[in-house]
């Protein structure tokens, strides 16, 4: 069972967010459709690769970086240095910026990018109009069973996450956080191993107080590598070592063919309370990260994301 705890949700929890780890004060709930994303779509080539391996000290790799659509930092809530060493993006009054949003990968390294078997990120358009990302995590002839990730992440409290205003953040219970996206999947060639994993995952990390929540929502799932319970439940760490993480069957997507996702994780946190501390949305629920999650093990996948909104809607 402990691959399944080393899923979709290990990503956004090895990313260094030492820059969020400061207390600072919640945001007033929203009134109106706000995102929450400083580049909806994505629309821009603002980005860089994470890679994060398990026998790694804590802090990323960057071996891949395009800065050619990063927008001067026009907002001083932008402002980020905390990047610079492995993405020198500083703009024309020499403010400096975290990636607008990126590449993460687990289990692969830098030099298996763009190989067979390997990973990739591909980008696909112009800055300035919709973006297609597509994520190729190709693990099927790699020769072992490890769990291995590629997703395209927000995760950054300045450049990548909104923030109200100085010193504040956007909370999960701000109002109804809602994420759509346009997301094709297609498992090709069999599986090597027993554990018949190549899924897609929509998956949302907050803090919850002192504690950290993981969501993983699942939509294609072809292999079936696990059965959900009757509520819908795939798996569960029952709140161990100060962090509740649950995977959920959401909205399925048939194989090769585009259609959109959408979740609602206020909904998803109403209704697997119990599996989360108890609590559907505390008041401070800080967003640390949103992710769309490709994840194989011994198998092929290739997805593809476009066209993202994350948004909060006014309470009901």
């Amino acid at each position: 069972m402990i691959r399944y705890a080393l899923g979709a949700a290990l990503l956004a929890l090895l990313i260094p967010l030492g820059v969020m780890a400061s207390p600072v004060s919640a945001s007033p709930p929203v009134t109106q459709s706000t995102s929450i994303v400083f580049d909806p779509g994505p629309k821009n080539r603002c980005f860089g690769v994470v890679e994060e391996f398990p026998d790694l000290p804590a802090g990323p790799q960057s071996t891949y970086y395009d800065t050619s659509g990063c927008r001067a930092v026009d907002n001083e809530l932008r402002a980020d240095d905390g990047c610079f060493g492995r993405f020198p993006y500083t703009d024309s009054s020499n403010r400096k910026a975290c990636p607008a949003w990126d590449f993460v990968t687990v289990n692969w390294k830098s030099d298996q990018r763009t190989k067979y078997p390997g990973y990739d990120g591909q980008v696909s358009g112009n800055s300035g109009s919709p973006l297609k990302l597509g994520l190729e995590n190709n693990a099927q002839q790699v020769g072992d069973c490890k769990l291995r990730e590629v997703a395209f992440s927000y995760h950054y409290p300045s450049s990548s996450l909104r923030r109200p205003a100085a010193g504040q953040h956007y909370n999960f219970a701000d109002g109804r956080l809602k994420v759509s996206y346009d997301a094709l999947a297609k498992q090709s060639g069999p599986y090597a191993c027993g554990e018949k994993r190549a899924i897609l995952t929509t998956d949302l990390i907050y803090n919850d107080g002192a504690r950290k929540n993981v969501i993983s929502v699942v939509h294609f799932n072809p292999g079936k590598f696990m059965q959900p319970n009757p509520d819908g439940v795939f798996w569960n760490n029952n709140c161990q070592d100060n962090t509740c993480r649950v995977t959920v069957q959401g909205q399925e997507i048939a194989a090769g063919t585009t259609s959109r996702v959408s979740v609602d994780f206020t909904a998803i946190a109403e209704k697997y309370r119990s599996y989360l501390g108890g609590v559907a949305v505390a008041a401070d629920s800080k967003v640390i990260a949103i992710q769309m999650v490709n994840s194989t093990v011994g198998a092929d996948l290739r997805t593809e994301v476009s066209n993202a909104s994350v948004t909060l809607e006014p309470p009901a």
